[in-house]
């Protein structure tokens, strides 16, 4: 009997997985209708899957048990019907090796393939290359897939995100061109808490130019030579040179982005403070309710 194919759309950050993500969401009765099916309830619970593989419960301020069992479920749900199924989220992208495999052990029974979207290199690549160094990502997601054929590689067009959407219909089975993208702002998740969260980290710190030509180079030979399905031009891959620093108009919008940056990095730091406060306050509180229940007990006894 043939196995039922499950896409797992992993990213990469920045190439538009969010809004694929919402135009499943919009169109999940229709994708139904033609045997594909969208498992997740809801970008929470997608959101929440991904950080219990990625065990970053504690970095984003959640509990265990607010995250425990969401990939569990997704799979129940996948299994339970005969159609092919497409999950993602773009934090799945920086995987480690063991929780790859822990998400591929819970499709046991179905063929599982992973779409990366890849756009230019992002400049943070240096200080995040799990989630950003696209040939790491893929290499990662091969070995657990079984082999180059069940890695789809799709180039993105940075202004036209529904080329992405209809490369993935061409690969799970849907005609795109009669289901439209939602509204970019339909896609606003804790996703975009991941790009604050690498912004914040990294202001400031981005590889130079020729490094990420060469970088893109680079990945095009590997993407090329390891037999992945790519879908789109590999040369779009490589960043064209900025306007030099005489551009006025260059230099402004640098002078926003360092602004932007610098306020990014400042908001963050305050959330993890005040989430870190929580945390101080909770366990003192847990601490007090104990020595309460304690001193009760020790009034009943001498009572």
């Amino acid at each position: 009997m043939r196995k039922q194919k499950s896409f797992l759309l992993v990213g990469l950050p920045h190439t538009g997985v969010p809004l694929l993500a919402a135009a499943l969401e919009q169109h999940r009765d229709t994708l139904a209708g033609h045997g594909v099916r969208v498992p997740v309830k809801s970008a929470d619970e997608a959101f929440r899957a991904a950080v219990e593989l990625r065990r970053e419960h504690k970095a984003w301020g959640l509990r265990r048990r607010d995250v425990e069992g969401a990939w569990a479920g997704i799979c129940r749900r996948i299994l339970k019907h005969d159609a092919t199924a497409v999950i993602g989220h773009e934090l799945l992208a920086g995987a480690a090796p063991d929780e790859i495999a822990l998400l591929v052990d819970g499709l046991a029974g179905r063929q599982v393939h992973v779409v990366v979207l890849a756009g230019v290199p992002d400049g943070r690549v240096g200080l995040f290359p799990d989630e950003l160094d696209l040939a790491g990502v893929l290499a990662r997601w091969e070995r657990a897939v079984t082999g180059p054929d069940r890695v789809h590689v799709v180039v993105t067009d940075p202004d036209d995100p529904a080329v992405a959407w209809h490369a993935l219909g061409v690969l799970t089975g849907f005609d795109a061109e009669w289901l439209p993208l939602p509204a970019p702002a339909a896609a606003v998740s804790a996703a975009d808490v991941a790009s604050l969260r690498l912004i914040a980290e990294s202001s400031g710190v981005h590889v130079d130019h020729d490094e990420l030509v060469e970088l893109a180079e680079e990945w095009g030979k590997v993407a090329a030579g390891r037999g992945y399905d790519v879908v789109g031009d590999l040369h779009d891959l490589v960043p064209v040179r900025p306007a030099g620093p005489t551009d006025p108009t260059r230099a402004s919008y640098d002078d926003r982005i360092d602004i932007l940056n610098g306020a990014l990095s400042e908001a963050v730091a305050e959330v993890g403070r005040l989430r870190q406060q929580l945390t101080v306050a909770s366990e003192q509180n847990a601490r007090l309710g104990r020595k309460g229940r304690k001193r009760g007990r020790q009034r009943s006894a001498l009572g």
